[in-house]
């Protein structure tokens, strides 16, 4: 069964990313420092999803087992900025510079210290919070628009006019959740439902020119929504499973392979991603990088060690990526 309901204003990415004109540098440090590879420490925090502020000038991350948001200090250490007890596992994130707003997916796939079994694989979530202090300004139970369904909140993207598009790994789905008004069903597509086990929708990303791209990660492919149209995106290459994108500034996409290949790979159009190359595919050297974020110092790429989640890592890594942006 297929739920559809149209794109709307949908025009353009909004900016995140962005330092002040006085200059400003990455996780606060001295302007002008911009470190090839930051080496966070906190008690078992295991981020997956990372966002940058750029006002702040300073990087938050998530935390698949304690449910937070926390801001990453010059040290590598953390504080944490937003601690609601509707999270569960903390996801993706998307800065709103313009609205001063932080936006966090909640989902709980069992490992969390607040999983239980009413939510586990049954959640799908977006909180969004005052950006300086971490207040809750509203939360959205996604979820309880598909109750046909599990759920698994993944990632978020939003639109210059505040509207974000949230992906349901385990229902297949895409959220729409405007500024004001309720939130909808955007698409519910067995393309987007997982193949076998692993994740479906993934990474979303938000194209200048009005459509999403979606990393479907067990399926191993990239899906474009234009308007009510779902196709997926025809790769010259294998992409592997495909986990958060960053689209750059030239307009090439970058897709984490978190599999044994443990790659970035960048991606380019010349037809508006109905078809794609692989431009490059960069090894990369920390364990199972999950998604990426852009500053002016350019983008990095986070390792919350999820591969050590059964033992349990203090560790986190966010290193620069080798990009024209």
């Amino acid at each position: 069964m297929k739920i559809r309901v149209a794109l709307l204003g949908v025009t353009a990415l909004v900016a995140t990313g962005l330092f002040t004109p006085t200059g400003g540098a990455v996780g606060n440090a001295e302007p002008g420092h911009c470190p090839e590879l930051i080496t966070g420490s906190a008690p078992r925090l295991h981020p997956e999803g990372v966002a940058y502020a750029p006002a702040q000038h300073r990087f938050l991350i998530g935390s698949v087992t304690h449910g937070t948001v926390s801001v990453v200090k010059p040290d590598g250490s953390v504080r944490t900025l937003v601690e609601d007890p509707a999270l569960i596992t903390t996801m993706g994130l998307a800065v709103d510079a313009r609205r001063g707003r932080l936006l966090v997916v909640n989902g709980d796939v069992g490992i969390s210290d607040h999983s239980t079994p009413e939510t586990a694989r049954k959640t799908a979530g977006l909180g969004i919070y005052d950006l300086r202090d971490g207040r809750r300004i509203a939360y959205h139970d996604l979820g309880a628009l598909d109750p046909d369904h599990e759920h698994f909140g993944n990632d978020v993207a939003i639109a210059r006019d505040g509207t974000a598009f949230v992906t349901d790994s385990f229902a297949g789905a895409v959220y729409r959740v405007p500024l004001d008004g309720a939130p909808s069903v955007l698409l519910r597509d067995d393309r987007l439902m997982p193949a076998g086990s692993g994740n479906g929708a993934n990474g979303i990303v938000l194209h200048p020119n009005g459509f999403l791209l979606i990393a479907h990660s067990s399926g191993r492919a990239l899906f474009k929504l234009d308007g009510d149209r779902l196709t997926q995106v025809t790769v010259d290459q294998p992409i592997g499973a495909p986990d958060g994108l960053l689209l750059d500034r030239s307009g090439a996409l970058h897709a984490v392979d978190n599999t044994a290949d443990n790659r970035v790979v960048t991606l380019d159009s010349t037809d508006d991603w109905t078809t794609a190359r692989v431009a490059s595919s960069q090894p990369w050297p920390d364990p199972a990088p999950t998604t990426m974020t852009r500053t002016d110092c350019g983008s990095y790429v986070l390792s919350g060690r999820l591969d050590q989640l059964p033992t349990g890592s203090d560790q986190f890594l966010l290193r620069k990526l080798a990009t024209t942006d």
